[in-house]
């Protein structure tokens, strides 16, 4: 509909609406001037809005209310009206309401009879509003999206079920929609809708209403995703997030306006699958429940993607303002498109990925060049580091008009492209002493240093992994001690271990948190732990290589994040660790990234990050 697209809100000024038992006390202001709205009217449509809520005070009681819905429409504008409904049972107010076209109205009703009530400290005001409601519904043309918004607070949360039912057995002859808002800020904790009875009581609301009748609708805005994972596709924090306001903000308290910095995303969300889609954790929560307040959904991921080889095309001019480029069309968003040049010729590559997203897609490819091409009929864990090469765009591409638009061009890297990481880390190998504790050993790269090592008396190796074969592999070249087990679960002598090595398996953990337990309880104080992983990355593959490495992908390796070092880095403050080295990804480097860290006595110890 025309009225959600691009939205402003503008901020009409008076006294508010409602009083809300609860909710940060209403701000008073002077209505604005019919003057003043209009300027924000022109604005709006300036900065390209296709609707305006008009908000604050109670727009309905306006007496210019009619000149100012006139403004809207000589500027083309939707508008749109949040309300608290009571005005509604005049028939004038409602025929205005459909002469001026309005595109949409928000109707705040907080509960049944008793609760409306008592949240608003206004005995009557529920059947006021609902007479009005009821009135509208039956009278209002087609094209009115009608909307009835509930603010969730613990007083309401065991009512909701009860206040759909009511409102749905109203008789109608347009659709509407129950929404469901979180509360941005309150003067009462205790007023606070907690996780667990969100999760209850408002997914029962939810479905409820979805049960009720094709004509209706349900949304919801504020609430932390994943405590409504099974009602996704009804979240909306359109307005909340992303409205254009004009006008004082303040005015608009009936509409819960988010600042840029209200959702974060806490540990729990690291390791959420749904985290690349997410909003974030609204500041509320964490303020009064804490990260416990969060229910993630932790699953398996994939850490890379492929863009397959769509056609080959000869001859190739590579210029800035006149590439072929322009001329071949492409199937699908410059994000998910890429050329390889050589010389004259060039290979358009598509990636169909459902596992990211376009902006993640954008990241790997355009900010850190990440991407490699296969050199072998499917690179897999244990010759990734010799099968494929580096590419990367092109120079020309960086001053080309039309780079915004084209996917750009890329060129193979003819140098060994994890040389510098695993230079890096050989070495790092090379110095261990005492007690090591190799955790996901896996099929390890370094087999010959751990030998010589071993043998030569330099360090008591333990190697640790849950999976059989590849101890057994392992087992067969490396003397040493075997523990088959999981991070999470291994149980060692406290301060045991001189070094740990966690190369390559951060992102295999199944409890990062567990595991980082068992990890600072078993290594010393001044021991030393260096970690490597990968985020995610791309490759330049044919249809055949994409099926090859299909068929032959290795079982038991499964990814459960793709963090980034700088998020391991945030992740460490929480324990004992000082971070020594940390060697990002970046597009100068492979996509290896490296931290060594220092176990120290205590939180208290820990210095701060030397890059």
């Amino acid at each position: 509909m025309a009225w959600m697209i691009q939205p402003a809100i503008v901020a009409l000024g008076g006294p508010p609406n409602t009083r809300f038992v609860g909710i940060s006390h209403p701000i008073r202001l002077d209505p604005r001037s019919l003057e003043a709205i209009e300027t924000d009217l022109r604005t709006a449509h300036r900065q390209g809005a296709r609707a305006v809520w008009l908000a604050g005070g109670e727009p309905l009681m306006r007496q210019d209310l009619h000149k100012i819905l006139r403004s809207c429409l000589d500027r083309r504008l939707v508008p749109a009206i949040l309300t608290n409904g009571r005005m509604l049972v005049y028939a004038k107010i409602r025929q205005l309401i459909d002469r001026a076209k309005v595109g949409a109205l928000r109707i705040e009703l907080h509960g049944p009879r008793d609760v409306h009530d008592r949240l608003v400290g206004v005995a009557g005001a529920f059947d006021q509003t609902v007479e009005g409601l009821r009135a509208l519904l039956i009278d209002a043309s087609r094209s009115l999206h009608i909307e009835v918004a509930c603010t969730v607070l613990a007083e309401n949360l065991p009512s909701l079920t009860q206040w759909v039912d009511e409102i749905a057995t109203l008789p109608r002859r347009i659709p509407l929609t129950f929404r469901f808002v979180a509360p941005l800020i309150l003067e009462d904790s205790a007023q606070w809708p907690r996780s667990e009875q969100v999760i209850e009581h408002l997914g029962d609301a939810l479905r409820n209403a979805q049960r009720s009748g094709a004509d209706l609708a349900t949304a919801w805005e504020g609430f932390a995703p994943c405590l409504l994972s099974d009602h996704a596709s009804s979240r909306d924090d359109s307005l909340r997030q992303h409205a254009l306001v004009l006008g004082p903000r303040e005015a608009t308290a009936p509409f819960p306006l988010e600042d840029a910095d209200c959702r974060t995303f806490p540990l729990p969300c690291q390791d959420c699958i749904h985290q690349p889609t997410c909003p974030g954790a609204p500041h509320n929560l964490l303020v009064f429940e804490g990260e416990s307040g969060l229910r993630p959904t932790r699953s398996l991921r994939a850490n890379s993607f492929n863009f397959e080889l769509v056609q080959s095309i000869h001859p190739f001019h590579l210029q800035p303002g006149a590439c072929t480029a322009q001329t071949i069309k492409a199937r699908t968003t410059p994000a998910r498109t890429v050329f390889l040049v050589d010389d004259s010729n060039a290979s358009l590559y598509e990636s169909p990925t459902s596992d990211f997203t376009d902006s993640e897609i954008a990241y790997v490819k355009d900010e850190v060049e990440q991407v490699y091409i296969d050199i072998e009929p499917g690179a897999s864990l244990t010759d990734f580091i010799h099968g494929v090469k580096r590419t990367r765009f092109d120079p020309v591409c960086a001053s080309c008009p039309d780079r915004p638009r084209c996917g750009g061009a890329m060129r193979i890297d003819p140098s060994p492209p994890f040389e510098r990481e695993e230079r890096w880390l050989s070495k790092e190998v090379s110095r261990l002493r005492g007690r090591v504790l190799d955790v996901g050993c896996g099929d390890s790269l370094y087999r010959d240093q751990l030998r010589t090592l071993i043998e030569s008396g330099a360090i008591e190796y333990h190697a640790l992994d849950p999976d059989d074969t590849a101890l057994e592999r392992l087992k067969a070249e490396v003397p040493g001690i075997f523990h088959r087990s999981e991070i999470e679960n291994f149980h060692f002598e406290p301060g045991y271990f001189d070094y740990v090595l966690v190369l390559r398996s951060l992102n295999h953990f199944k409890d990062i948190a567990k595991s980082f337990e068992v990890i600072s309880t078993v290594l010393r104080v001044q021991g030393q732990m260096v970690l490597c992983d990968s985020p995610p990355f791309a490759m330049l593959r044919t249809p055949r290589q994409v099926s090859y490495a299909d068929e032959h992908a290795p079982v038991g390796h499964e990814h459960y994040r793709n963090w980034t070092s700088h998020q391991v880095v945030e992740f460490l403050k929480r324990y004992p660790f000082r971070v020594d080295v940390h060697r990002p990804v970046s597009v100068h480097t492979s996509n290896e990234w490296i931290l060594k860290v220092m176990r120290m006595t205590n939180t208290g110890d820990c210095g701060p990050e030397r890059s």
